[in-house]
């Protein structure tokens, strides 16, 4: 039997987390015993152990939520937890179970997980556990798996021998769930039937009777389908009979038609030599006609040109041609002339516009020159203002020569910073070293007082620890004082239940008793042996009748299997010589598999080909699709590239562009610079003219009137300034916007030829593709081609399988009944008696049967006797116990009254010394509290001071440092332009410009004569069209006149041709053949149409008969009757099968629960100690045998109590404490039935609402099992109790566990030994 060895618990509920934490108990055989206070973890070992065999988390706990360590209570975020067990099965082999699960807290919500369920198989030696504990990562001790939650279950469930209904209802059975047998049926129900294992079956079942009632349902439309079929066969028939009347018909007037058609021969034949002179005439009169017209049309063009023509020309069509050859050539030697002069003047106005650009560049570049020129001066002025500056406020001097070296200038301003970022870095760590110094003060004061309050809640805790135990001590000893008197009486009630137990025992006869119901049992015993001998020859006799009706219908199928091979055959004799060179004559279908597989293996290679060959033709497909979508895709994007830059471009090149666009905006830079920097040089030229009346420039002296006006026009120019720079500006960012946007074509320009070098080779290889598709289109039909031959084969094979597969049967099932025949017939008895009866057999039965029930109830009125006489005798012995318990109890109490009233004259001293030191420790902590709040106020105010002082010295170093940035800019800018020799620019410049202007000059000259040239050309060449007009006249009017006699002449020709032919005869013969045409075509239309109406029956009943209902009426009307015959046998076999299962079921079920009742009635019997109910039982409703056939049967169940053999439903008429009883009798009559491969047994809180009597029998009960099953090495039962009283009653035990709480309120498991104790 399989057994537990050992638990581990970590995390779990109370448990703590940690590793230190971890706790284990050794589980011992026949009992282990677990006692502690409510609360203290006592039910959370057998959720542990449930949860460790079964996967599933307690009722109650939140899916798991509550059942790990809660984290929120030392404010982590998650908590995990561990249960590990170890089992033994009984092959003692031993297997290590490890689950692990965790649950995380997220936004205020808990989830639950299981992290893993580990498998593990041990080894049998003693110590393995501890080895496998010290060192886990040793692979020799054992082979670990983790599984699937599910299959971790399943597997743990066939390693220790029971279900996992028996696990959670029987052995397990939670604390709130262990008095289910006395909830609602349904619920009872679903857990006896998880229980006795029978939901699989009960599907089975209900899936049975589902396939009968369909099965019916189609047997009925089956009966009703053969119905229409046998009413099809019968119409085929009529129609066949009629379409071969409708046939001769039709050939009789296709005759009649043929007859028609030769007499209407010749006709037709005179009638087209006709239609051929009509035709002839036609086309002449066409001809002429259009002659006619022709020859008009041509008069009304030579009056046209006649009359256009502004000067005829007298002379031939040749002289004609040699003038209009001459003035062509002196057209031709005008237009070159033209053309040259136009190239000429289009030369010289691009050679303007070449240099009017250059010439502005020029100006451009002059400008920017002098702009650079202004502004270095301006540059030189700020650099000494900002030097000059910086130095007043650092009070330092500087000489001229360090202001005008900038290397000397950089040193020296990098110093002064670096000596002022020294002096606030002095000054942030002298802050920071008295910070530290007031905060140390603090901390000791806090220190402190931290101390003096740990020591306040200590003795405060300290106080009110003695006085809970003070009074608990005063309780127990007013209670011993007052249990004199309860002793005595004690005494007294004992001497009484000794005399009653004594007169009891001599009164009832235990042997004699035992002895009579022995003797009964033989006999019965003889009866049931002389009962199954008359069964069993009943049984004999019913199986020869059998026999014999079993050997008529192997007969008769015989038969039917024989004329169901003859028709086959028949059927398909022709056929068979295409697939079968030799005659065969058992396994058809497999002989014409094989011909099937050889046809198609060979076309699967055909169509393997094809298919590569389709596989070709598709990825050239593909592959052309993908071209011509890369083409189509750049093509269109190199439309869109040259669109894109057409908009911003146009006919200007790009490069140009960007050349010309930098230019501009390299000179509105300058010119935005020049403005920007103008006022300064204005106002300062304005204060050297207030100051001295001299110009600026040149130095010389002024009057007063030409200052005044110079001062005046210069403040005009500064005023102008703020409008004349916005413009600036404005034009400067719409330049940059411009040169923005021409940088970002450049990847569109860069695209473009990329895109003009890649569509040649697309459209390349493209070509090339198209070539091989048509090349493997070509391959691809030649293999389909070679498809038609064998898969018609194939098609034919394929139609037979089906007909070779049922002939096959039909042999097999031949042989099998020929030899089913042979050993029937061996089967009946030689010396078979015919003249024994089966009546008298079965009324010799029936007498038996009476004998046997009248002695059974005989034995039974017996042992009900003897049972209640020993209940009566144990229910005293039990008195006499527990009045025996309870005087030792209070022998004991008064035995320990000297140290209570000891221990509490200590107490009373320790409670005045800790009041005493409670009060000098609050007066010590209100001064400590108002130094810590003093020095706090001092730091704060201190660090606010130095703050303030930090803020200024940091701010001061700041602007020291934007000083220097702008003096360093400004010398940088100063050296540029020293670098530039902008003075020397600007005189080649000028220079250059005054040569650029005299060639503008000289180029415009030029233009103005070569335009006057032009304009005389083309006046010459309009004059020269009006003549070359008149001539090509001219010539058309010559070639009109030569074509209008041609027409003249023909017109004349095809009036005498139309002459000679005899119109009106040729029309007269034409109609009377008409006429005669008409009647032979009326008398074939008459045949034709009969013909037609009767071609319409005949294809409508061809129609008719090719319907798959009327084509294959035949053959489905004898399927159909196949197929109801199969049905009708399938549901027989349904409902036999269901019968079986259904016994099978039953009769489990009865001797079940016959074992299980009498385990209630004998452990109900043993502990209950009232008189109100004899006895209880799981009633279960017998099935209905009247009901519906098509219904499975099912089982309630109901506890039932019995008193003076009446019986009513025991829930909602019973106590707390019976309730609580019954439930746990009738899960140890569960454990005893259904767990024989398993010896656990955890009773939870099992005293739970008993009164003293029924504690008492309980224990005595528990003993005798115990005592019973001790011989079973593996048996164990674990009790669960906070009653120690409890305990002492089970008998002898040297050691029980005790869960409690820790300091940290932390479960804790000890062993604690009996005489320890």
């Amino acid at each position: 039997m399989s057994t537990i060895e050992k638990l581990y618990i970590q995390g779990v509920r109370s448990f703590g987390t940690n590793a230190e934490d971890a706790q284990s108990i050794t589980f011992s055989s026949p009992i282990t015993l677990i006692l502690g206070q409510n609360g203290c973890g006592k039910t959370t070992i057998i959720e542990c152990l449930k949860y460790a065999l079964t996967g599933e988390c307690p009722p109650g706990s939140d899916s798991g939520k509550s059942f790990v360590h809660d984290p929120k209570i030392f404010g982590r975020r998650e908590s995990l937890a561990q249960v590990k067990m170890i089992v033994r099965d009984k092959s003692d082999a031993r297997l290590s179970i490890c689950r692990s699960m965790k649950v995380t807290i997220a936004s205020d919500k808990a989830t639950f997980k299981t992290i893993d369920s580990t498998l593990t198989q041990l080894g049998n030696a003693d110590d393995q556990l501890k080895n496998n504990n010290k060192n886990k990562n040793n692979q020799s001790m054992g082979s670990s798996m983790s599984l699937r939650n599910a299959n971790t279950d399943q597997a743990i469930s066939v390693f220790m021998g029971v279900s996992k209904a028996i696990i959670n209802s029987v052995l397990f059975c939670h604390q709130e769930d262990s008095s289910w047998p006395l909830d609602e049926g349904k619920k009872v129900k679903l857990k006896f039937d998880a229980i006795f294992g029978i939901t699989e079956y009960n599907k089975a079942l209900d899936n049975i009777i589902g396939l009968e009632k369909k099965y019916g349902i189609e047997l009925k439309v089956m009966e009703a389908n053969i119905k229409l079929l046998a009413h099809l066969k019968k119409e085929m028939d009529d129609k066949t009979l009629s379409l071969q009347k409708y046939e001769q018909q039709c050939d009789d007037i296709k005759k009649q038609c043929e007859k028609c058609d030769e007499e209407l021969k010749p006709v037709d034949a005179r009638l087209q030599e006709i239609r051929d002179i009509e035709c002839e005439i036609s086309k002449y009169s066409a001809r002429k006609v259009e002659m006619d017209t022709m020859h008009k049309n041509c008069k009304e063009q030579i009056g046209k040109l006649t009359r256009n023509i502004k000067k005829k020309f007298e002379g031939s069509l040749a002289e004609l041609d040699l003038e209009i050859q001459s003035f062509n050539q002196r057209m031709s030697e005008m237009r070159i002339q033209h053309t040259e002069v136009k190239e000429q003047l289009m030369e010289m106005k691009n050679s303007n516009v070449e240099i009017q650009k250059t010439l502005g560049t020029q100006d451009k570049e002059l400008y920017v020159a002098k702009q650079k020129q202004k502004s270095e001066q301006e540059c030189k002025m700020q650099l000494t203002k900002n030097i000059n500056k910086f130095c007043e406020q650092l009070q330092i001097k500087v000489d001229r020569d360090v202001s005008e070296n900038a290397e000397k200038l950089e040193e020296m301003l990098s110093k002064q910073l670096e000596i002022k970022q020294c002096e606030i870095t002095e000054v942030a760590e002298e802050n920071e070293q008295s910070d530290k110094t007031r905060q140390f003060k603090i901390d000791e004061l806090r220190t402190e007082i931290t101390k003096s309050e740990q020591s306040l809640k200590t003795q405060e805790k300290q106080k009110l620890m003695s006085e809970q135990e003070s009074e608990a001590l005063e309780l127990k000893i007013e209670q011993i004082e007052a249990s004199f008197l309860q002793l005595k009486a004690l005494d007294k009630q004992i001497t009484n239940m000794d005399e009653q137990y004594e007169r009891l025992t001599q009164n009832f006869n235990q042997e004699s008793a035992r002895e009579n119901i022995a003797k009964k049992k033989s006999s019965i015993a003889e009866k049931q042996t002389r009962f199954k001998h008359l069964d069993k020859q009943l049984t004999f006799l019913s199986s020869i009748s059998k026999l014999m009706a079993e050997i008529n219908l192997k007969e008769k199928e015989l038969e039917k299997k024989k004329q169901e091979i003859h028709r086959v055959k028949s059927k398909h004799s022709q056929n068979f010589s295409t697939f079968f060179k030799d005659p065969i004559t058992s396994n058809y279908r497999r002989a014409l598999q094989n011909a099937y597989d050889k046809l198609r293996r060979e076309i699967q290679d055909l169509n393997q080909k094809a298919n590569a060959q389709k596989l070709k033709e598709q990825s050239y497909e593909i592959e052309r699709k993908n071209l011509l979508a890369d083409i189509a895709k750049m093509e269109k994007e190199l439309q869109q590239f040259e669109e894109r830059i057409y908009q911003k471009c146009r006919s200007t090149s790009y490069d140009e562009l960007i050349l010309r666009s930098k230019a501009t905006i390299a000179k509105l830079q300058l010119e935005h610079g020049a403005l920007k920097s103008s006022e300064a040089m204005y106002n300062r030229y304005i204060q050297k003219i207030n100051e001295c009346p001299d110009c600026p420039l040149c130095h010389r002296n002024m009057s007063s009137d030409e200052a005044c006006d110079l001062t005046t026009e210069l403040t005009d120019e500064i005023q102008k300034l703020p409008d004349n720079i916005s413009r600036s500006e404005k034009s400067l960012k719409a330049e940059q916007l411009k040169y923005e946007d021409l940088l970002q074509i450049k990847p569109a320009i860069d695209k473009v030829k990329e895109l003009k070098e890649n569509l040649p080779q697309k459209k390349e290889k493209l070509r090339k593709i198209e070539e091989l598709l048509g090349d493997s289109v070509a391959e691809y039909e030649t293999q389909m081609s070679l498809l038609g031959e064998p898969t018609c084969n194939m098609e034919l094979a394929n139609s037979m399988l089906g007909d070779m597969t049922l002939l096959d049967e039909a042999l097999k099932e031949s042989g099998r009944f020929t030899k089913d025949l042979e050993q029937l017939k061996l089967k009946l008895p030689q010396n078979y008696d015919a003249s024994v009866s089966a009546d008298v057999l079965q009324a010799e039965k029936t007498e038996v049967s009476k004998e046997l029930e009248t002695e059974a109830k005989e034995l039974e009125t017996e042992q009900q006797k003897f049972e209640q006489e020993m209940e009566e005798i144990n229910r005293l012995r039990e008195m006499r116990n527990g009045l025996k318990d309870k005087r030792i109890k209070l022998q004991e109490g008064q035995q320990s009254l000297p140290q209570f009233k000891e221990r509490l004259d200590e107490l009373n001293g320790i409670l005045i010394t800790v009041a005493t030191e409670i009060t000098e420790l609050k007066s010590k902590m209100q001064p400590l509290k108002q130094k810590l709040s003093a020095a706090i106020e001092e730091k704060e105010r201190l660090k606010k001071c130095e703050h303030s002082k930090l803020t200024e010295l940091n701010r001061k170093y700041n602007n020291y440092k934007m000083i220097v940035q702008d003096i360093q800019r400004l010398n940088k800018q100063s050296q540029d332009f020293t670098n530039m020799n902008l003075t020397n620019k600007i005189e080649k410049l000028e220079a250059i410009i005054i040569l650029t202007k005299e060639e503008l000059t000289n180029l415009e000259t030029e233009i103005q004569a070569c335009s006057k040239r032009l304009e005389t050309i083309n006046t010459e060449c309009l004059s020269q069209q009006s003549l070359e007009r008149d001539l090509k006249d001219n010539r058309e009017l010559k070639h009109m006149e030569k074509k209008e006699i041609e027409l003249a002449e023909n017109c004349a020709t095809l009036a005498k041709e139309l002459g000679n032919f005899n119109y009106h005869n040729v029309d007269k013969e034409k109609k009377l053949l008409l006429t005669r045409k008409e009647t032979f075509s009326m008398r074939r239309g008459e045949l034709f149409g009969q013909m037609g109406e009767v071609n319409n029956q005949v294809k409508k009943l061809q129609r008719e008969i090719n319907e798959p209902k009327y084509k294959e009426s035949l053959k489905n009307y004898r399927r159909a009757q196949f197929q109801v015959a199969v049905k009708r046998r399938g549901i027989n076999d349904l409902r036999e099968h269901r019968a079986a299962l259904e016994w099978a079921l039953i009769q489990f079920h009865a001797e079940k629960m016959s074992n299980i009742n009498s385990l209630i009635r004998q452990y109900w019997r043993m502990i209950y100690k009232g008189n109100d109910i004899d006895f209880i039982e799981i009633a279960t409703d017998d099935p209905d045998k009247n009901k519906s056939t098509l219904k499975r049967r099912n089982y309630s169940y109901k506890v039932m109590q019995s008193k003076n053999n009446s019986k009513i439903e025991m829930r909602g008429r019973c106590s707390a404490g019976q309730r609580v009883l019954a439930s746990l009798i009738i899960r140890m009559a569960l454990a005893e039935t259904f767990s024989s491969n398993c010896g656990v047994l955890a009773l939870d809180e099992p005293t739970t609402n008993l009164d003293r009597d029924n504690i008492i029998s309980l224990c005595e009960a528990l003993n005798t099992i115990v005592e019973e099953r001790q011989i079973q090495s593996s048996f164990m039962m674990i009790i669960i109790t906070h009653d120690e009283d409890f305990i002492s009653s089970l008998g002898k035990i040297n050691s029980y566990h005790r869960v409690q709480r820790n300091s940290q309120c932390k479960s804790v498991i000890q062993m604690v030994c009996v005489d320890d104790k």
